[in-house]
């Protein structure tokens, strides 16, 4: 059986990396995922862009979830070596054609039929906002009780499972913060209102506000001003806050909110402050952290939190589980995620498979 879900695990990981599609536009991976689930003799259902399925009767479901979607990027395939089935115009920079082709190998393996209650999802838009937040509005966790998902992770050795009690991923508030003012000749600067000094005196008590709070925050971007001699009237400042504790992200929004205020008394400027998008923290549950160590053993890794995001935070508001990461790092693969040179060996994937089967075993077993 170890022998053709590596056979089955290379196809499918490969099929899927040159199908790849960005967020909200999985047609052809959906259509995939639900061929091999027919094929295997499930009633997949449409959700958005994403599909999932059920296994057994009964109610609260163990479920799985794989993310689909893959990045607007250009893949450097004199690196990666995948030129066969390289996409054009987008790739699988993050591993979710691993996710997935893990996934649908359980699906395979499990052939329709389970003594325990399980839900399969295949969720669609995670390099995106809102494929979550979307399935779970329209009942993908209904009956489910536990939820488990793996992450590809190029720094934690192949055939380690890396997990993380309470915060894995921090929360992540993206912000602009747009400031009108008035322009006139730097000679005559008192009859202007400096929208790019009021974005600097804000932009310093971002970063003071995130020292307090203990946070990270980045300008990742700014722009405002037409000539070096005139004084700007218009500027914005694109913002990313990690944090793990939403109550510090709010008190932090309050102190640079102030600064924006003081900024205009100041400077006579008006501005406005926009979220772009918000995913909260991911917090492992304790109990779904100790369940795979004891099925996993000593291939289990402690490892530390990241200031990356992931919208595998919504399921874990909502019902117990737990995100692991599954080590890919081998010769030859030790590119970053979301990088054009990552890729990796697919024989990776079957302790990932291995996991999942291990964790329906242990619910069978009471664990």
């Amino acid at each position: 059986m170890e022998s053709m879900s590596l056979q089955y695990l290379t196809e499918t990981r490969r099929k899927l990396h040159g199908m790849a599609e960005p967020s909200g536009a999985e047609y052809n991976t959906q259509a995939f995922i639900e061929s091999e689930l027919k094929r295997f003799g499930y009633k997949p259902i449409r959700l958005g862009t994403g599909v999932y399925c059920d296994i057994g009767g009964g109610k609260n479901r163990l479920a799985f979830r794989a993310d689909i979607d893959a990045l607007p990027m250009t893949e450097n395939t004199a690196v990666t070596g995948m030129a066969d089935c390289a996409a054009k115009g987008a790739m699988h920079a993050c591993g979710h054609d691993g996710h997935t082709a893990n996934l649908l190998n359980v699906a395979r393996l499990l052939g329709g039929k389970s003594d325990v209650p399980l839900r399969l999802i295949f969720q669609f838009g995670e390099e995106d906002e809102g494929g979550s937040a979307y399935m779970i509005k329209h009942g993908v966790l209904d009956g489910v009780n536990e939820i488990y998902a793996l992450h590809l992770c190029p720094e934690l050795d192949e055939g380690k499972i890396g997990y993380c009690y309470g915060g894995m991923f921090a929360g992540c508030y993206e912000f602009d913060v747009e400031i009108r003012g008035k322009a006139a000749h730097c000679a005559m600067r008192e009859k202007g209102a400096d929208a790019v000094l009021a974005s600097l005196d804000i932009a310093a008590a971002a970063y003071k506000a995130a020292k307090k709070h203990g946070l990270l925050v980045n300008l990742g971007k700014i722009s405002g001003g037409h000539a070096r001699n005139i004084v700007a009237d218009y500027c914005k400042s694109e913002y990313t806050l990690r944090f793990y504790e939403t109550s510090k992200c709010e008190a932090a929004m309050l102190d640079i909110e102030r600064a924006a205020l003081a900024a205009d008394d100041m400077y006579g400027t008006e501005h406005k402050t926009t979220c772009v998008a918000m995913y909260n923290p991911l917090v492992n549950h304790a109990l779904a952290v100790d369940t795979v160590r004891s099925v996993m053993g000593e291939r289990c890794e402690a490892v530390p939190p990241r200031y990356t995001a992931e919208d595998f935070s919504d399921y874990l508001l909502e019902v117990p589980g737990c995100m692991v990461w599954l080590g890919i790092k081998s010769a030859g693969h030790d590119s970053p995620l979301h990088s054009d040179t990552f890729s990796f060996d697919e024989r990776a994937l079957s302790t990932g498979t291995e996991l999942f089967m291990k964790l329906i075993d242990a619910r069978k077993l009471g664990v």
